[in-house]
């Protein structure tokens, strides 16, 4: 009974050695870190969220590759999709949506499908995203800031990456979304918590529901520049556009389209005759004729050292009128 005793003291006093020494030996041990930046990437499970690059929409530390899985397989829906609203997108490089089926790692996965891959060419080109599958990847890698954001004077020079809002819904999307493009590049796009409202927060100087007036939209009088009901579009600091209303053309809509119930103004060949810029379209009654074949120009010629012209060719072919028409219809 007493060896026994000792045995059992004997194998206690060697167990507690070795977890001594294995304590010390790892104590010693160099530390491990990993650098993950918590704002960059991650797994959403929730019905709704937001998804930006650090620091935004201020610049980043490049370069970087963040990955979001947007997870809705664990609620429970009968018809549900995730749909992603473009609300803040100024980078046009680097940027993946990618549905799936089903989505463990970036090894294990099924049913993989590319929806958008952002470039320069479509980056206005949607309002939202959407996917009917329970998993939707975003993929963001990039080397390099410069020459890959979206850039507008006098605002948007100093913007950097995104700022989307993503949603799991049975209801059909916000069809009042909007995005850089829809605010005028002169504002931000913004969402309430529940979805259900988006507008437009314009920059200094600017308003409207687009935040599409702007200080070229107004002459120095502070009147309107765009005419007879048009609606104005100020595009930064040094563009502007007229959307003319139905009926109206010209760079401020100030030209009146003719009826085009009058039979003789809607043939091709009636030219308006419209000499003042403070005068109404004219009537096309009896207007200048011309062929069907011919384009709608008006060509005037400048003739220098014309006194050889009428003392030489025009004694023996004619007016000087008519030796130059016969050259230019040849």
């Amino acid at each position: 009974m007493g060896l026994l005793l000792i045995h059992r003291a004997t194998m206690k006093s060697t167990v507690s050695g070795a977890f001594l020494l294995l304590y010390f030996c790892c104590a010693n041990l160099p530390s491990v870190t990993t650098n993950f930046d918590s704002f960059c990437g991650g797994h959403l499970a929730g019905p709704k969220g937001v998804i930006h690059t650090p620091n935004f929409p201020g610049p980043f530390s490049v370069p970087i590759k963040c990955r979001w899985v947007i997870d809705v397989s664990d609620i429970p829906s009968t018809n549900s999709s995730i749909v992603v609203y473009l609300t803040q997108l100024y980078v046009y490089k680097g940027l993946r949506f990618t549905e799936y089926a089903y989505y463990e790692s970036e090894t294990m996965n099924f049913g993989e499908t590319l929806i958008k891959e952002v470039t320069e060419g479509n980056v206005f080109e949607y309002r939202l995203l959407r996917t009917f599958r329970p998993f939707l990847v975003v993929d963001f890698e990039l080397d390099r800031l410069e020459g890959n954001h979206v850039r507008v004077l006098n605002d948007l020079l100093d913007v950097y990456g995104f700022n989307v809002t993503y949603e799991m819904t049975e209801e059909h999307p916000n069809s009042e979304s909007c995005t850089v493009r829809d605010c005028s590049f002169a504002g931000n796009c913004l969402v309430i918590a529940d979805y259900t409202s988006f507008w437009c927060e314009c920059f200094n100087g600017f308003s409207g529901k687009s935040c599409n007036e702007g200080s070229l939209c107004f002459n120095d009088e502070h009147n309107p520049v765009c005419r007879n009901g048009a609606t104005c579009r100020q595009i930064g600091a040094e563009a502007m556009h007229c959307d003319c209303s139905v009926g109206y053309v010209g760079h401020n809509c100030e030209t009146r389209l003719l009826d085009t119930l009058d039979t003789e103004c809607a043939s091709e060949n009636c030219i308006l005759q419209c000499p003042l810029d403070n005068q109404q379209p004219c009537i096309c009654k009896d207007g200048t004729k011309i062929y069907n074949n011919r384009s709608r120009y008006e060509c005037r010629i400048k003739l220098s050292n014309v006194t050889s012209l009428r003392t030489g060719l025009t004694s023996q072919h004619g007016s000087l009128e008519s030796i130059v028409s016969k050259q230019v219809s040849k």
